[in-house]
């Protein structure tokens, strides 16, 4: 394809998206990622490449060998690469552009579309790790961690001097202690869990409704560089109800049982994800933008949730 135009395409978070088409008007999807904003996938640039690399390559996997054609993966190249360098930052990667309708982050409204996720992760499920060579193991990590623990670490120090550098500071260090005991508990979770379970699954990481898309009368599941051999939890907390019976026929459909301190870990560390990222944010250089006042306005009402992950964290201690 030789590209006669490009336009930019601001949707998503963390990475960034341009249509290209040709003269006769076929489209791709262009996506480059930023190697310096997946910390919770390793560390340091070669490794998040290599990480990157390994769960693009799995996606392609699952749609071509395994004909789940709902994953929307990655095309390869004419040497069969699903993702390149661009400079030393970032990666590029090149997918079919597809016509459809969004959907918005959050909650599943529709019991119909969850239920029809459910068993797309189901089938992501069934293919088993040795099918899937060089598929990655999820480090359960969540993004922000060492701007995060300064902060803990150092409640006093200055952080950036940008519009909302200094109140966001204050609110964190008022919970410091908390959030310390919360970030503890988290390390406690992820090793009783690893200890209690020793076969994972292939999984995507992110089945939320944001990462679904309807095409042609069918659902399709996008946005697959989080894929990563990990305990079906990881994607099972954001399908399941409760008592909506997602979890019974995720059972009944596999035979695995449903570990409940995995799904509050998954839990956990999305939110600890959330509070990291918004510290990291604003103790670099930031602006007034609207990215930036929505990370300022939802940091407060994530921090109040810390006496409640509190109270989860004791129950499920020994």
């Amino acid at each position: 394809m030789s590209a006669e135009a490009a336009a930019y395409v601001p949707e998503g978070g963390g990475s960034h998206h341009w249509r290209l088409t040709d003269r006769s008007g076929q489209s791709l999807f262009v996506t480059v990622d930023d190697l310096d904003d997946k910390d919770w996938m390793a560390k340091g640039r070669a490794p998040v490449f290599d990480g990157l690399r390994r769960a693009l390559t799995v996606a392609a996997l699952l749609r071509d060998e395994h004909d789940l054609d709902f994953v929307v993966g990655p095309l390869a190249s004419v040497d069969h690469q699903v993702t390149r360098h661009l400079g030393s930052r970032y990666a590029v990667s090149v997918y079919p552009f597809l016509e459809g309708q969004s959907h918005p982050f959050g909650p599943y409204a529709d019991p119909e579309q969850r239920r029809e996720v459910l068993d797309m992760i189901i089938s992501v499920h069934g293919v088993a790790p040795n099918e899937a060579p060089g598929a990655r193991l999820d480090r359960v990590a969540f993004g922000g961690r060492d701007d995060l623990e300064v902060a803990l670490e150092h409640p006093d120090r200055p952080w950036d001097p940008g519009p909302f550098g200094d109140r966001a500071r204050r609110v964190v260090a008022e919970r410091a202690s908390m959030l310390a005991d919360v970030v503890r508990g988290f390390d406690r979770l992820v090793e009783a869990v690893r200890r209690a379970r020793s076969a994972p699954a292939i999984t995507h990481g992110e089945p939320h409704p944001g990462n679904v898309m309807s095409v042609d009368g069918r659902l399709v599941l996008i946005d697959w560089d989080t894929v990563a051999l990990a305990p079906p939890e990881r994607d099972l907390w954001l399908i399941a109800t409760d008592g909506g019976g997602e979890l019974a026929r995720y059972t009944e459909a596999t035979g695995r049982q449903i570990n409940p301190a995995a799904m509050t870990l998954y839990r956990l560390r999305w939110y600890l994800d959330d509070v990291a990222s918004a510290v990291r944010l604003f103790r670099r250089p930031h602006g007034q933008t609207e990215d930036t006042q929505r990370w300022w306005e939802g940091l407060p009402s994530r921090l109040e949730q810390l006496p409640a992950w509190t109270e989860e964290l004791a129950r499920l201690s020994p």
